[in-house]
């Protein structure tokens, strides 16, 4: 429960704080250069975790309404990854491959997104940039919170 009202927060706090800074003439600068590859292989990861959600959610219907929160933050953090470095590359989604039966899919969604925070955490140290590193830390957070959610349902 504590993870569903934490969660509109966690999404809502995905902001660069300033997204752009401003230079000597007071127009704005994109993030640190030296970070752009670094946004592009987060928005690669993030892409790709996204494409296994939805992949789940079309071949196990009955795992779409509990993946819709998940997907939704995915598309934020991507819009705001992008909006961050307009130069980086989107991948064009995929064709992921998911087990049609809800418990495997399932097990194939934490498994992409225990890698993706394993990403996001690596990235945060990495960042040059302080906002884009508490950017992406707020992120990790995001994954975290929504694994916990996704644990296996309890045998009855």
């Amino acid at each position: 429960m504590g993870s569903a009202l934490l969660l509109p927060w966690v999404v809502s706090a995905c902001d660069i704080d300033p997204p752009l800074r401003e230079d000597a003439s007071g127009g704005p600068v994109a993030a640190p250069p030296e970070d752009s590859p670094l946004v592009a292989s987060v928005v690669v990861a993030v892409s790709e975790a996204a494409d296994l959600v939805a992949a789940a959610s079309e071949v196990a219907p009955a795992l779409a309404t509990r993946l819709d929160s998940l997907g939704r933050a995915q598309a934020a953090h991507l819009d705001l990854l992008v909006g961050a470095v307009p130069e980086a590359d989107v991948p064009t989604p995929g064709t992921a491959n998911v087990p049609v039966r809800p418990a495997p899919a399932l097990a194939a969604v934490r498994l992409s997104e225990q890698r993706l925070l394993r990403t996001l955490r690596d990235a945060c140290v990495a960042a040059a940039s302080g906002d884009l590193a508490r950017v992406l830390a707020s992120m990790a957070a995001s994954v975290s919170q929504h694994l916990a959610t996704l644990s296996p349902e309890p045998a009855p």
